[in-house]
C-alpha cells in the first residue's frame, strides 16, 4: 500500500561563514508524520519547483512549519503558494506557529506583538497545556477564519480554523513534545485523514 505524502515547508537558515542560505527542517517533524503513517516531503523554498512538484506528486496534505516571519522572502512566497494550492484543491492544511501567521496574512488579517510566549508552557481555554515559541500572534482575524482556542493568561488566539476549508492553524509546537502528545497526534491525524 502506498503511503500518503505530506508537503512540509522549511525554515531558511543563513550560514554566513559558508555564504549559504539553507532550507532546514526539524527531524522531529519527519518522526511525527511517520508515527501518523505519512511520508514527510520537505518542500524547498523555490516556488516554481514546488508548483511542479505539486503536479507530479499531489500531496494528501500540507504542513506549514515554524520559523521567523518576514525574514525570508522565498519562504513567504512558498507559504503563499502552498496556502493557495490547498485552498484551490480543498486539501487539508495545518499551519504551525509561523504557519498559522502565514494563513492569517494570506487572508488579509493582521498580527501583533505578544509578550511571554517564547519558550514557555501555558494553558489554553480548552483545557490544554501547550509549549509556544512565538513573539507575534493574531491581531485581527479575517471573516473566513474563526478562533478555536485562546491563551488563558492573556486571551491571545492560539488556534484557528477556516470556516469552510480543511485548514487549521495552531500557535504551539507538537513536534517539540517528548513524547508526542496524544491529543496532537489525534488532531493532526484526523485533519490529514479528512475527518475534520
Amino acid at each position: 500500500m502506498t503511503m500518503k505524502k505530506i508537503f512540509v515547508s522549511q525554515r531558511v537558515d543563513e550560514h554566513p561563514d559558508y555564504g549559504e542560505r539553507r532550507d532546514a527542517l526539524d527531524q522531529k517533524w519527519t518522526e511525527f508524520l511517520w508515527q501518523l503513517g505519512y511520508i514527510c516531503l520537505p518542500a524547498p523554498n523555490h516556488t516554481e519547483m514546488v508548483k511542479k512538484m505539486l503536479i507530479d506528486i499531489p500531496p494528501a496534505g500540507i504542513l506549514l512549519t515554524g520559523g521567523p516571519i518576514g525574514t525570508a522572502p522565498e519562504r513567504d512566497a512558498l507559504d503563499e503558494c502552498l496556502i493557495s494550492y490547498a485552498s484551490s484543491n480543498k486539501i487539508p492544511l495545518l499551519g504551525v506557529c509561523r504557519g498559522m501567521q502565514s494563513i492569517i496574512l494570506h487572508y488579509k488579517g493582521t498580527l501583533k506583538k505578544v509578550e511571554d510566549h517564547i519558550a514557555v508552557r501555558h494553558m489554553l481555554d480548552n483545557g490544554r497545556e501547550v509549549k509556544s515559541y512565538h513573539g507575534y500572534g493574531p491581531d485581527i482575524l479575517p471573516d473566513v477564519l474563526t478562533p478555536l482556542a485562546h491563551s488563558t493568561k492573556d486571551g491571545s488566539i492560539e488556534q484557528i480554523k477556516h470556516i469552510w476549508l480543511p485548514m487549521y492553524g495552531i500557535m504551539w509546537h507538537p513536534e517539540r513534545e517528548s513524547p508526542f502528545n496524544d491529543m496532537d497526534i489525534e488532531f493532526v491525524g484526523n485533519l490529514f485523514r479528512g475527518l475534520l
